[in-house]
């Protein structure tokens, strides 16, 4: 799920040109940058990961629902859009690869934030049968446009309201 959502988001997939002996070759920032993304994921969400809870716990039902397969597609590229945003990437080939250069400590705070948001969305602690049920089987395209119209946009993992 990995490959087809967060990786296929933030790693750039086609071999670098830079030569690896300049200070243009930054492959392993990028490396850092995902290793940064992904300890994120782990320690705002799926570190309070408990399979004994059970669906009547808001926190595995938040979990499940935040890391099915449609949904992690869906807001990943939520996810993409507002980081690309918070690092001022404007460039379509900046935007393709927006990892691939070294970030800042203010840079970081701001994907954390960004992070903290998606998993702190409201939708996400629906009653169980809630409508978000039904939408996180349907297609990617489905369940993104649920989400954009249930507040779930770029624009809200950037700060603005939902």
């Amino acid at each position: 799920m990995l490959s087809k959502s967060l990786f296929a988001n933030f790693l750039y997939s086609a071999p670098a040109e830079d030569s690896m002996t300049t200070d243009a070759y930054v492959r392993d920032h990028e490396i850092d940058n995902n290793v940064y993304l992904m300890n994120l994921l782990y320690d705002c969400a799926l570190s309070a990961w408990d399979p004994t809870a059970g669906q009547n716990s808001d926190e595995q039902r938040r979990l499940d629902r935040l890391f099915r397969s449609k949904s992690i597609m869906a807001w990943s590229e939520l996810v993409h859009g507002a980081i690309c945003g918070k690092l001022e990437l404007n460039d379509a080939e900046d935007r393709e690869r927006p990892f691939y250069r070294e970030l800042t400590a203010t840079n970081k705070a701001s994907i954390k934030k960004a992070v903290e948001r998606l998993v702190g969305w409201s939708m996400w602690v629906s009653p169980a049968g809630s409508e978000i049920e039904r939408v996180l089987s349907d297609n990617k395209s489905a369940v993104k446009e649920w989400f954009k119209n249930k507040g779930l946009t770029t624009g809200y993992l950037m700060g603005a309201a939902e």
